[in-house]
């Protein structure tokens, strides 16, 4: 209430301090209660919103992943073009250099020229089948006795096959999975092999052409 006081025979009002009504409040439980109660409610709000963000972005990244373009059936085989190869062996030596002449399923993936013991050159051109099992050949002019033995992995006879009215010796490892056929024709040997089907090596060998 305001109270009249006298200063030098003026009356003059004077307003009693009640304080400021922001610190009143303050004191006021119910406000620190409700106050509380929205800090509260907007952290839980800030807490989901940035759960969602993060949900979205890592669904984001796991449909990046997933998406049809990103599954393009990359083809792991390395294939190479043995023109190169054959053309500089049948340029270097006497004997037939001998190829394959097969459908495009069958892929080759090596072709290079090696060296033996006594310096002859060995050719060595190798496939994938088209369900995808190597099948190579060797061939050179070598006489080293062991080109044959480390040509079929050190695989023990096995009969022989005819193709193309040829007679060649078959080899075949003792666990059945490495397979070849040799024959010695024109001063030069061909080895044929394979971890694959008979099948699969006579059909090789079947193509081969000079």
């Amino acid at each position: 209430m305001p109270e009249e006081v006298e200063s030098r025979g003026i009356p003059q009002t004077r307003v009693m301090d009640q304080g400021p009504v922001g610190h009143q409040l303050a004191d006021d439980p119910e406000v620190i209660a409700a106050d509380r109660a929205e800090r509260s409610r907007k952290r839980g709000r800030q807490t989901v919103r940035d759960m969602v963000l993060s949900m979205l972005v890592v669904t984001g990244a796991v449909a990046l992943l997933f998406l049809p373009w990103n599954h393009r059936n990359v083809d792991p085989v390395k294939v190479v073009d043995p023109a190169a190869t054959v053309a500089r062996a049948r340029a270097s030596v006497s004997w037939p250099v001998l190829t394959p002449h097969l459908p495009a399923t069958w892929r080759c993936t090596s072709a290079r020229i090696d060296t033996a013991g006594d310096a002859q050159p060995i050719v060595h051109l190798g496939y994938l089948t088209p369900d995808t099992r190597y099948v190579g050949i060797e061939e050179s002019a070598t006489k080293e006795t062991s080109f044959v033995h480390d040509a079929v992995v050190g695989g023990l006879p096995a009969g022989t096959s005819t193709i193309n009215g040829v007679t060649w010796t078959r080899y075949e490892s003792a666990d059945g999975v490495q397979k070849s056929l040799v024959q010695q024709a024109n001063a030069a040997t061909y080895v044929v092999n394979a971890q694959a089907d008979w099948s699969d090596l006579e059909t090789f060998a079947r193509s081969l052409a000079r």
